[in-house]
């Protein structure tokens, strides 16, 4: 966890929010419960000789965008709103910051349990987990609401990407397939469904989540989607079990939705062009804040696609932050269907959006392009065929 502190000298908490020179970041380890001073941000005040200078103050804010709470020693209802709009815990206290900090680090264990499970077991949200801890995903999902122009879904057990799996799993045959799964890799701590079509596309993983935790209640539950069908499922979602969500959005401007998305299924009709970009992010945006709302660990996934949207991360991982995101992935392109032709991005370009989303939501780095059917430590062991070997699997709909 990450958090702003306003100071002037790195020891004790001293400042208004609105005339801080610079603000202390420091990084809260949620498994060994230590801390770390990691960066002094400068910083422009707001206030300035009784004046409010409203550029200043949105500079200030974005100056600690990536972080989750903020100590401050005053500050006005209008900057405590604005921060807490931007999902920013305040705490107004004057004090020593390594006593403040001693006192905090009690109330997130006593307060955020769940969440801390969530962040230090799951592989994909911890570093300290990667490598680690393992995580299962039941291929239920038969069919998706968008289409992609660099998504091909596919049934095989060759390809080591994101919608593909050996074939679609039965509902009935959630609770075997956990427990075997769970044979071969004792270290899951993850049961999680991603696709192969989209996870609320259809019923079914509402429905196996709900068999796989009333017989798993200890495993994290965690769901992958589109955001197209999230609102109005967060608390359906929460009462099975889910408590943390992967939506992957690669835009946020209509225009640029429309160059990455050929068309969406919206209650019943086929929506192309800008109005469908418009339709998708005002979706997928209202999904993170109603799960973020809830409680729920928000993670966000963005396909860097050179050309596309390679200038527009960091405009992404700003408005997701805003909805109540935690955490953001970029994953580079893998160039297939209508985007064959674009080069896959250089770790240079990828360094670079990552350096800029970094400035709004921490970063993920350690993402494996699982497929929709992996199964053990993410880049150290994969169990899937051993899982699905022999089984019956059913086919899924490419509408």
């Amino acid at each position: 966890m990450r958090i702003a502190v306003a100071t002037t000298d790195g020891m004790v908490i001293s400042k208004h929010f609105g005339k801080t020179p610079e603000f202390c970041i420091i990084d809260i380890d949620e498994t060994s419960w230590t801390w770390e001073i990691t960066e002094r941000r400068k910083n422009s005040p707001a206030c300035r000789e009784g004046c409010h200078d409203e550029i200043a103050f949105e500079e200030s804010m974005d100056n600690i965008a990536d972080c989750e709470a903020v100590f401050v020693s005053r500050l006005g209802p209008h900057a405590k709103i604005a921060l807490e709009r931007r999902n920013i815990q305040v705490l107004e206290i004057f004090g020593f910051i390594d006593e403040t900090l001693e006192k905090y680090m009690v109330y997130l264990k006593r307060r955020r349990p769940r969440l801390r499970d969530v962040m230090t077991l799951h592989p994909c949200f911890s570093d300290g987990s990667h490598g680690r801890k393992g995580r299962l995903h039941l291929p239920v999902s038969r069919n998706c609401n968008i289409q992609c122009r660099f998504c091909v879904r596919a049934l095989n057990s060759t390809e080591e990407r994101p919608g593909v799996a050996s074939g679609i799993l039965p509902a009935e045959e959630a609770i075997a397939t956990v427990s075997r799964a769970i044979e071969l890799c004792p270290e899951i701590t993850v049961v999680g469904i991603a696709g192969p079509g989209d996870s609320l596309a259809s019923p079914h993983a509402l429905e196996v989540f709900r068999l796989v935790h009333e017989k798993f209640p200890s495993l994290i539950k965690c769901l992958s989607t589109n955001g197209l069908a999230l609102p109005g499922h967060a608390e359906s979602l929460r009462d099975v079990g889910v408590r943390s969500v992967t939506v992957t959005v690669n835009a946020v401007d209509p225009f640029i939705a429309d160059e990455v998305v050929s068309h969406i299924i919206h209650e019943g009709q086929v929506i192309r062009g800008p109005e469908a970009g418009k339709i998708l992010i005002e979706r997928q945006l209202r999904g993170i804040r109603e799960c973020s709302d809830l409680g729920m660990i928000v993670k966000v996934n963005s396909v860097l696609i050179p050309t596309v949207n390679d200038r527009h991360i960091e405009d992404i991982a700003r408005e997701v932050k805003r909805a109540g995101a935690s955490m953001h992935n970029i994953i580079p392109l893998i160039p297939q269907h209508e985007f064959a032709d674009i080069h896959p991005p250089s770790c240079e370009e990828l360094n670079r959006a990552r350096d800029a989303a970094g400035r709004h939501i921490r970063q993920f780095r350690h993402c494996q392009h699982c497929r929709a059917d992996a199964c053990g430590v993410p880049g150290e062991s994969d169990f899937s065929s051993q899982l699905y070997a022999g089984r019956a699997m059913e086919t899924f709909s490419h509408g």
